[in-house]
């Protein structure tokens, strides 16, 4: 199991290990600053290197983790991507690593383990960990994590137990589908109220219940299932649309697939339209090559369905996994920069 996220700004991005030491406090002169200027010079300063600065005293720990610092960084157009991977390694329960500045993947060892088969969604700074299973049963709790102090909390839990679901935000809700069939055979969709904290339930017909992976595109929940099965669902009009047996967009859809500027991009081992990385366009669609490709790793087209892609900043982030080095596995990362006209370029991290 591999799940990754791009988390924008306001993380702990830098020593995902470390853990803060209380330092004896001493008034310096930046401390005699206003607090105004002294956000704005942190605001500056690259967020790898915060929860050292965090240790300095009190009040630069509480303008660390304030909201107005990310306000701060945004209006200054400072804007810093750090990508966290929800990764398994059995028997052991997925952990969270985080490709830090030195663009290596450690564990960030102050989190939990969460649970196998979880969907995942990104808000802001926090990541969303839901259902999945504890390897005897399914769940239906819902884990936040923070990823400014690697901290975690919990939500009310969903009115079902789910594993393998679907999820995605949309206007302020987390829509979460599929993983479960009730005794009349419909698959409820649950919405969880941002603003409210509170779980909404429906009962929808023709959903899918293996679902193998999904994107959000143009407010639409793309869900793909077993044997390239599609369902659609539109939130706004609370109905879906499903597509059995092969279709334009699920005959290609692989596991490994990642949406940005609202095109789903994956990977596709036989080549179909000439490349192995491929972009679906829902204006047209229509799937379509992603040239200049050159240089992909040969484990990427053996274990295609087993690796993992995500956008950060724009950047297709590959995590390419390989079982055949499971229990000394560091992974092979490709950095895949899009560009242009379904154009892109490689390069290594």
């Amino acid at each position: 199991m591999a799940v990754i996220s791009d988390i924008p700004d306001g993380d702990n991005g830098g020593a995902p290990n470390k853990k803060p030491q209380e330092q004896p406090e001493e008034v310096t002169s930046l401390e005699s600053l206003p607090d105004v200027l002294i956000e704005h010079i942190i605001a500056r300063v690259p967020r790898s290197n915060h929860p050292e600065i965090s240790l300095v005293s009190k009040l630069f720990r509480r303008i660390i983790a304030s909201p107005e610092l990310r306000l701060t960084r945004s209006k200054l157009a400072i804007t810093e991507h750090v990508l966290y991977a929800l990764l398994a390694f059995p028997p052991h329960p997925p952990s969270w690593y985080i490709l830090n500045a030195s663009l290596r993947l450690r564990r960030v060892n102050t989190l939990p383990p969460m649970p196998s088969g979880s969907a995942v969604v990104t808000i802001g700074h926090e990541i969303y960990v839901i259902g999945g299973s504890n390897g005897s049963e399914y769940l239906a709790s819902v884990t936040v994590v923070d990823c400014r102090t690697h901290t975690c909390r919990s939500l009310p839990s969903m009115r079902i137990a789910r594993y393998r679901a679907a999820a995605g935000v949309i206007d302020g809700k987390i829509y979460v589908m599929g993983g479960y069939v009730n005794r009349s055979g419909r698959f409820r969709v649950e919405t969880f109220d941002l603003e409210r904290q509170i779980w909404l339930g429906s009962q929808i017909n023709s959903l899918l219940r293996d679902i193998v992976t999904y994107d959000v595109m143009k407010e639409k929940i793309y869900v793909l299932g077993r044997h390239q099965c599609l369902g659609v669902y539109y939130p706004k009009e609370g109905t879906v649309q499903s597509y059995l047996g092969r279709c334009n967009l699920g005959g290609l859809w692989q596991a490994s697939s990642c949406v940005v500027d609202d095109m789903l991009y994956t990977i596709d081992p036989g080549c179909s339209v000439w490349t192995p990385i491929i972009v679906f366009d829902p204006e047209v669609n229509a799937w379509k090559p992603v040239k200049g490709v050159c240089g992909l790793p040969p484990c990427l087209y053996w274990y295609a369905y087993e690796s993992k892609m995500a956008n950060v900043g724009g950047k297709l982030v590959i995590l390419v996994g390989n079982q055949s080095q499971l229990l000394n596995y560091y992974g092979e990362k490709l950095m895949y920069l899009v560009r242009g006209d379904s154009f892109g370029e490689t390069s290594w991290i």
